[in-house]
């Protein structure tokens, strides 16, 4: 199966039209630069013009009552697992307090016991995006080194033996990394001509992710 993740769109819809066809777009939130919920309606419509199946998170810069708009268009990742091409999903939007108290923020210890509550167990899910990184894991290194990402995320990699952690939210951060034992992606901001990472997974193997 071919999975094609973005995040940070910021309303740059130009280059939908240059994305490959894949099976499933995934979608890791600022659909917008503070756009309200037309405007997360309208990117999403732009992308649904490209791609049949699309699910997606919002961003600490999208209108958090735009959630009614992903799941109106069956787009909505939630923290209730869905499954597509055999790959369990879940999704948490937002971003953690930060200082610029943007329109998406939450507290870090909150959403922490959210996902125990939501995955009590190892092993539940296959893919989780984030809009916000785990913290430390390099996807959330800000360029003078400091590390601005959800511990509450991070500790649920960890507890979850998670295969795959899809995230933006820290436009210098992108990259591959490894999370103990977790591959944590940070593509870089789509409205950065369009950027993009492509995985191909099969159920039961490893899957091969690089950036576009």
């Amino acid at each position: 199966m071919r999975i094609i993740y973005i995040t940070d769109i910021h309303g740059h819809t130009e280059f939908i039209s240059q994305l490959p066809q894949a099976d499933l777009l995934l979608v890791g939130g600022d659909f917008t630069q503070f756009g309200d919920r037309d405007a997360v309606a309208e990117v999403l419509a732009a992308l649904q013009r490209q791609s049949k199946h699309i699910l997606a998170v919002l961003g600490n810069l999208d209108a958090p009552d735009a959630q009614d708009v992903l799941a109106q268009n069956n787009a909505a990742l939630t923290l209730t697992a869905t499954t597509f091409g055999g790959l369990r999903l879940a999704g948490q939007g937002g971003a953690n307090t930060s200082p610029f108290n943007t329109p998406f923020e939450w507290d870090d210890n909150t959403v922490g016991q959210t996902l125990s509550q939501a995955f009590p167990s190892p092993d539940a899910l296959d893919i989780l995006v984030s809009h916000a990184p785990p913290y430390d894991s390099g996807a959330d290194r800000l360029p003078n080194g400091a590390s601005v990402g959800s511990r509450a995320v991070a500790q649920a990699a960890r507890r979850l033996r998670l295969p795959l952690l899809l995230c933006g939210h820290i436009h210098e951060a992108d990259g591959i990394f490894d999370l103990d034992g977790t591959i944590v992606v940070n593509p870089g901001p789509f409205s950065d001509n369009g950027r993009h990472a492509c995985i191909d997974w099969q159920t039961g193997q490893r899957p091969t992710i690089w950036l576009a």
